[in-house]
């Protein structure tokens, strides 16, 4: 008896393990907002608007901008960058593809896909990016931008 007791709460806890690892959904094309953030912010950054694309970024001191050189640290720095990069030639049109959402709990979520950005100049740079987000009462906002 013993012995089937032992095997007994053997499956239910790795039942309960399994459930509780499971990883959560992955939702192509956004999650609750995600993908409209991102739109959002694209038709900002396609009408030059520099001020309204930042407000998909957490305006936060402890918002992280990585780049495949440097990481720069706060909402007022990712700004300034941007300005610095795309201010002065104009900033092109930015698109988006293969995004893929995941969320992590109610108030967190990644998003993985890559960016295109069609420059005034005749460039076409393409990328991957992930970003981290966070929702707030104000909607989702990003925290941490991993775009090499």
């Amino acid at each position: 008896m013993r012995g089937r007791m032992r095997s007994i709460l053997g499956v239910l806890s790795f039942v309960l393990f399994a459930a509780l690892a499971a990883p959560a959904p992955v939702l192509a094309g956004g999650s609750d907002g995600v993908a409209d953030l991102l739109a959002r912010s694209a038709r900002a950054w396609n009408g030059g608007d520099l001020t309204t694309f930042m407000r998909s970024y957490a305006n936060a001191p402890d918002t992280v901008y990585i780049s495949a050189k440097s990481v720069i640290r706060g909402y007022a720095a990712i700004r300034a960058h941007y300005a610095a990069r795309y201010g002065r030639s104009g900033m092109g049109v930015l698109s988006f593809s293969d995004l893929t959402v995941r969320q992590l709990g109610g108030d967190y979520a990644v998003a993985v896909a890559r960016w295109h950005l069609a420059l005034p100049g005749g460039g076409h740079p393409t990328g991957l990016f992930s970003l981290v987000l966070q929702r707030s009462s104000g909607g989702w906002h990003i925290i941490t931008d991993h775009s090499p």
